[in-house]
């Protein structure tokens, strides 16, 4: 196996957190767009079916993107293995999603009824193409990963919410109502779809389909349910607090907090970028039994990267009231400075170990894995339903950054003593 340099190591970062930047942008601009032209309501709408999306993706892809992501990393250099692994992989999330898709399609309607909207059924219908999309698209991008593609791992997650941001702005200037805008996610998902499979197939490998694959069906199986619960349950994690205030309050009042939110997600983002350079770098070192590199790896990023983290939350914190001001929204988002204030402690403080979440999947233990984000989504879910009846959105962030800390510890824990490595 080739192995990383550390100049390697820092272009793939820069590429990465490129494409994070970008995203982030984009998801600004998003919410912008529809908070200005379109109002709170409206983006309380896009956003509650934007976190049953991301939720169903995660039934839809079934967990099999970390059996992809195992299999590709341990035997980067043997593109063979690589492509019968993902071409198995993906006529198994074809089908998969196909079933969430259509069991989705018949649930709308009580989804609507559950969060007081009927647009929210709406919205829901509009997005299943690409909800069937984005599953393969998530497998896609985990391959990308696990062979150290960076830069088009990259470039795709860029194109992404630039693809995303074109469509809804069209869709605004269309004067298209708030119920239709996730069209927007069906049709950036099946162009990025039809780009990373040209791409794959051109500078990879050739995709594989045949009956000759079906012995491929067992270990995806195996090590998809194993972790499957967890990818469930980790965008469940991201998601629950938006759901539970769309629950308990209006589509204004969700609006103001997931404005707030979505910008804080995107600097989460940040340690994650590192978790995906990451990733191959700890299947490498497991699969040499050299622990000890994996812990001098995280001690260099504890000088580095956590400091840099609290610096750089401290400073969008301090200028968060400041952009409210520049682009003018309207008055009641003011109170959405809170909410990412009690955000982006949680994330900061959270990101000296998030970046390596991924070592129990990399070591084998998707079955741990699954508990840790299992006991972090119930600490999320459990504060927020105790927190937002009395405090609103001010509750909800309280939960959701009280989650950040409880994941941070869990990691430490599980890592040295299922793993061997104290991070």
């Amino acid at each position: 196996m080739t192995k990383p340099t550390a100049r390697n190591f820092r272009v793939d970062v820069i590429w990465v957190l490129g494409s994070l930047v970008i995203a982030g942008l984009g998801g600004v601009v998003v919410n912008y767009i529809i908070a200005a032209r379109l109002g709170s309501s409206a983006l309380g709408v896009f956003n509650q079916a934007f976190a049953f999306y991301i939720v169903l993706s995660q039934l839809a892809v079934g967990g099999l993107q970390y059996s992809v992501l195992h299999q590709v990393s341990r035997k980067q250099d043997d593109l063979d293995h690589a492509a019968q692994a993902t071409s198995s992989a993906l006529m198994l999330v074809g089908a998969v999603s196909f079933i969430v898709c259509l069991i989705a399609w018949i649930a709308r309607d009580w989804a609507g009824r559950l969060m007081g909207s009927l647009d929210v059924a709406d919205s829901i219908a509009f997005m299943l193409p690409g909800l069937f999309a984005f599953s393969l698209n998530k497998l896609l991008l985990n391959v990308l990963s696990g062979l150290r593609h960076m830069r088009a791992y990259a470039v795709f997650q860029s194109a992404r919410y630039v693809l995303l941001l074109a469509f809804l702005a069209g869709l605004v200037a269309m004067g298209r109502p708030a119920s239709q805008l996730t069209i927007a996610l069906s049709a950036s998902e099946l162009l990025l779809f039809v780009g990373l499979t040209a791409y794959i197939r051109i500078a990879i490998f050739r995709f594989r389909f045949g009956s000759a694959l079906t012995k491929w069906f067992p270990t995806h199986i195996n090590y998809g349910l194993r972790g499957f619960l967890s990818g469930v349950l980790h965008e469940l994690n991201t998601r629950v607090d938006i759901l539970i205030l769309g629950y308990f309050r209006d589509d204004a009042t969700v609006g103001i907090y997931s404005f707030a939110a979505i910008l804080a997600e995107g600097f989460a983002q940040i340690p994650l970028a590192m978790r995906t350079n990451v990733d191959p770098i700890i299947g490498g070192h497991l699969a040499e039994d050299r622990r000890q590199d994996i812990e001098a790896f995280s001690r260099k990023l504890r000088r580095t990267f956590f400091p840099l983290m609290l610096v750089v939350g401290a400073i969008s914190v301090a200028v968060y009231p400041l952009a409210l001001r520049l682009i003018r929204v309207d008055a009641a988002f003011q109170a959405s400075w809170i909410v990412f204030g009690i955000l982006i402690a949680g994330i900061c403080l959270n990101a000296r170990y998030r970046p390596f979440m991924g070592i129990l999947l990399q070591s084998g233990h998707p079955g741990s894995h699954t508990m840790l984000v299992g006991l972090v989504a119930l600490t999320n879910l459990v504060l927020n339903l105790a927190m937002v009846p009395p405090f609103g959105a001010t509750g909800s962030a309280a939960a959701t950054g009280a989650a950040f800390l409880v994941e941070a510890a869990l990691i430490a824990i599980l890592a040295r003593r299922l793993v061997g490595v104290r991070l």
